[in-house]
């Protein structure tokens, strides 16, 4: 599709959430068949099916029944997962309390309560960050029929269970790599910025909250992408909160993360109170719609393959930094004589846990250096 279509089409789709989300008047423009298409691809890639539903309602767009069927059925199944979500972390937070171990609640569990209709926010995983303990928090979930996915191999501990359950357990906000040492360092023991909500549970300011928010988005941006739900995150928390922004900006600057804050900002506002468009916003929300809810392997590889070069970066990825190995094989770390075996055993995971992803990623490199010539 050429680029002017997908932007006006992509812009079209934002207008009509715009419209639910400020609930201003219906714009009576008929839609055909391709353009709502193209609106329901979109809205899977982003997580944002549950809340088209709502928009399409709003906007009494006319949709035949089969689409109309499906757009309901995604409601109530987002309304489901959430429901049961929050009975898990009901439990989850009553068994952190009793065993004395502070914890903080992040993203999404947060951000839902911002929309109109919070069973419409989706989110895939509940992240949480925690005081040590990992141990006692880990028997919580093994005895409830959870898979230990990763555990200390990274800054969070994963846990799975079937049909959707996901929780990220952080024991930091950011993994010690190259492109985020700025962020460790920042964010480490983020929590004791945290203020005491009830036993146990903590939460932050909303703008400590911000500054976290802006800079996972950021990660996520300059690596592989981030998606349209993240701008209405971010437009809905800025709408609903006065914020000090002579303090964010000042730790923003700190991150070297104070022009991107500033632009995300301007987006966003841009997009949904319907302001006008500079050509630089046109390509990053172009960029930002074509990633999907939490970017693209496509846009990793061209990332790195730009900064590092073909060699260097598949290099990269086979043998990771020592700075990696800190937060996933902390032994070999400590102790170096260990890193073969930490390296053979990533390597292994490559292989055989994810080799569609491995080899796709391949391809990816090797396409870049037919693209180079």
């Amino acid at each position: 599709m050429e680029k002017e279509r997908y932007y006006n089409l992509v812009k079209s789709y934002i207008d009509l959430i715009s419209t639910y989300l400020n609930k201003k008047p219906v714009v009576d423009t008929p839609i055909d068949d391709k353009t709502l298409s193209f609106f329901l691809k979109l809205s899977k890639r982003h997580s944002l099916t549950a809340l088209f539903s709502k928009v399409a309602e709003y906007n009494k767009l006319q949709l035949g029944d089969e689409i109309k069927a499906y757009l309901e059925e995604s409601y109530l199944s987002a309304l489901r997962k959430s429901v049961v979500f929050e009975k898990e972390r009901k439990d989850l937070y009553k068994y952190l309390n009793d065993n004395q171990i502070d914890f903080l609640p992040l993203k999404g569990i947060l951000l839902k309560d911002y929309y109109l209709d919070p069973y419409t926010r989706e989110f895939a995983d509940n992240d949480i960050l925690f005081k040590d303990k990992d141990k006692v928090i880990k028997e919580f979930f093994t005895k409830r029929g959870y898979r230990v996915e990763q555990f200390r191999r990274a800054c969070h501990d994963v846990y799975l269970k079937k049909p959707f359950y996901n929780f990220e357990m952080h024991r930091e906000l950011f993994q010690v790599r190259e492109d985020t040492k700025e962020y460790v360092d920042y964010f480490k023991g983020y929590i004791n910025k945290s203020l005491i909500k009830q036993d146990y549970e903590h939460y932050l300011t909303n703008e400590d909250f911000y500054i976290y928010f802006i800079a996972h988005t950021h990660k996520h941006y300059s690596i592989s992408g981030c998606g349209i739900r993240t701008l209405i995150d971010i437009y809905l928390y800025l709408k609903k909160n006065s914020l000090d922004f002579d303090y964010i900006d000042k730790e923003l600057a700190k991150l070297s993360l104070l022009d991107f804050s500033n632009m995300i900002k301007d987006l966003c506002f841009k997009l949904f109170d319907n302001q006008n468009l500079n050509q630089k916003d046109i390509d990053n929300l172009i960029f930002i719609a074509s990633s999907g809810t939490y970017g693209t392997l496509n846009n990793a590889v061209k990332k790195g393959v730009k900064e590092k070069g073909r060699f260097r970066y598949f290099m990269s990825r086979v043998f990771p930094p020592m700075s990696y190995y800190k937060d996933a094989a902390p032994l070999a770390y400590k102790t170096k004589i260990l890193i073969p075996f930490a390296w053979l055993a990533r390597v292994f995971r490559i292989l055989f846990k994810n080799p569609k992803k491995a080899k796709d990623e391949l391809k990816l490199i090797r396409k870049s250096k037919k693209k180079k010539k």
